[in-house]
């Protein structure tokens, strides 16, 4: 696709060694490591940057290592991580990216700690969404489950921070990237990628918003309004054609899309993800795809466009993760202490994306009791509560409410609970008896669950939560894995046919990269460290060889 005329003939209107689309985790991550490199970098973003890291946990998969694993008694190393991730993703990563991925993951890490992210030396212990404030450590996917001979080793980093996490991440990178004497251009947007007469990338067509007040209030306020309503998209796309500025910026070592996935696009969900279409998007307005849609027109192959990560956790309360996830035929079919991405995955394979979380009266007594455990907000000011600082928390216990006491089904006996959940009868009463029977003859449970998390159902009222990923009481944040098809050793995008597309890379959640085939909490950060960093390097190594190539003639 063209904008102009071919690359060599075009009019820019301005020049640079690399060109970076987003400025999120990825982006930055990009920038910085190209400026390191020696290039002349631009970073546009469409709205104002931080993207989907800066209203993240901030959780970074990382280890091999590190300080916070040390001082908790744990030694990691790059092959202990490697055999872990490599049974998580179930193969589906390319081994030498993933050997890559995790050689580099303390050294990543290690770098993240150079630009001001400090990680608490601290071990939560518990199973969580994330760890309260000031634990740096914890375990974030399914380690004590896929562990084998290496042990459990937890290796969910998260920095220090007064509140969500990722924006503290962020704010770091967008600090490193500044002082860098990056250049960053907000309310600038993607418009056409310029191609010369080989087909290789040779620049970028921008959209920059008027600086008119009342144009860039409105464009602000549909961003905003683009989290509740759909509808915003198409007047975003409005004002920013109506009122932008069109110019032409030449990329002599290439363009770094790095702009998000496309959960906020209802279309592409429906049309490449339909088993999640239901859920809560989790990013912002800006993950609509138009990164992998640039990509593509230029002749960019797609991967893993249905892969998402849909996040079902019921835990805590703990004591959750010992009762039995049933389908619409009332029959088990996980370990229910599983991560939440795991989790939903599986229940986007059963009948209708249905199922149901059945406990008895003592684990709901345990789970009040856990809770009540928890922070209190009491105990916290008003204008903590209002910064945002303490939203990890309030969801938390926010879920956990409407679980225990709204979006769950209460019955005097199993038979009962089975018609009022409209499953088969006799069905559930057989499965809670096969469960029942094998803890009480000291047997294996038939889907690996660690006996921790195991007890015998027996204890009247029984409840059962309803844990479709659609449901609205209960939503399933989900983010978008699949996107561009990358050389995971460059993050330089390929063509269909496997060939490399000159002159284009992609990184984060607009490539199909290390999460792009499972996911645990950290992952898609620690990804968008490791693939931006590589796609800037690669970059900013392209432009170099240019210049040297034109000295040379």
């Amino acid at each position: 696709m063209n904008s102009g005329g071919f690359g060599n003939q075009t009019e820019w209107d301005g020049e640079y060694d690399v060109v970076v689309v987003g400025f999120g985790a990825a982006g930055a991550c990009a920038a910085i490591e190209a400026a390191d490199q020696g290039g002349r970098v631009l970073v546009i973003d469409r709205f104002m940057g931080g993207g989907a890291t800066s209203r993240s946990g901030g959780v970074i998969y990382a280890g091999g290592g590190s300080e916070a694993q040390r001082s908790a008694g744990f030694k990691d190393s790059a092959g202990k991580m490697f055999r872990y991730l490599e049974r998580e993703t179930g193969g589906a990563v390319d081994r030498r990216t993933l050997r890559a991925f995790c050689a580099m993951s303390l050294e990543n890490l290690r770098w993240l700690e150079s630009l001001g992210v400090a990680i608490p030396n601290a071990l939560y212990p518990k199973k969580t969404t994330q760890p309260p404030g000031g634990y740096g450590l914890y375990f974030s996917g399914n380690e004590r489950q896929y562990a084998k001979g290496d042990g459990p080793i937890p290796r969910g980093h998260v920095p220090l921070s007064h509140g969500m996490s990722g924006t503290v991440l962020f704010e770091a990178l967008k600090k490193g990237a500044l002082g860098r004497g990056i250049s960053v251009r907000y309310r600038c947007r993607s418009g056409t990628l310029i191609l010369d007469e080989g087909g290789s990338v040779a620049g970028i067509e921008v959209l920059s918003l008027t600086s008119n007040p009342l144009i860039r209030f409105l464009h602000a306020l549909f961003f905003y309004l683009g989290f509740v309503f759909a509808g915003c998209g198409s007047i975003l796309n409005f004002f920013e054609k109506s009122f932008g500025s069109a110019s032409r910026i030449r990329a002599r070592g290439g363009v770094v899309i790095s702009c998000g996935g496309f959960v906020f696009n209802r279309a592409m969900m429906r049309e490449h993800a339909p088993a999640y279409s239901g859920c809560m998007p989790l990013g912002t307005p800006a993950d609509d795809g138009s990164g992998i849609r640039l990509g593509r027109a230029a002749g960019g192959a797609l991967d893993a466009l249905e892969a998402c990560a849909a996040s079902r956790f019921f835990c805590p309360p703990e004591a959750f993760a010992s009762g039995i996830l049933v389908s619409r035929e009332g029959k088990r079919f996980c370990d229910e202490s599983l991560y939440g991405a795991t989790i939903s995955r599986h229940i986007s394979r059963q009948a209708e994306g249905s199922a149901y979380l059945v406990i008895d009266a003592a684990l709901y007594a345990r789970a009040g009791d856990q809770m009540k455990q928890e922070d209190r907000l009491r105990a916290s000011s008003l204008k903590r509560i209002m910064s945002g600082e303490l939203n990890a928390l309030i969801f938390r216990k926010a879920m956990a409410f409407i679980n225990m006491h709204v979006n769950r089904i209460k019955a005097r006996s199993i038979q009962e609970l089975e018609k009022k959940c409209r499953v088969p009868a006799g069905s559930l009463q057989y499965t809670i008896e096969e469960h029942n029977g094998r803890i009480a003859a000291g047997k294996r449970d038939e889907f690996g669950k660690p006996d921790q998390y195991r007890d015998i159902l027996a204890e009247p009222p029984f409840y059962a939560i309803d844990c479709r990923l659609e449901n609205r009481l209960f939503p399933s944040p989900c983010i978008t894995l699949g996107g561009l098809t990358v050389d995971g050793r460059t993050s330089q995008v390929l063509r269909e046919d496997g060939s490399h597309l000159p002159g284009l890379f992609a990184a984060g959640r607009s490539a199909a990269g290390v999460c792009s085939r499972s996911y645990v909490s950290g992952l898609s950060l620690a990804d968008c460290i490791f693939s931006g960093r590589r796609a800037g390097r690669g970059a900013a190594r392209a432009a170099r060889k240019r210049k040297s190539d034109r000295r040379s003639t």
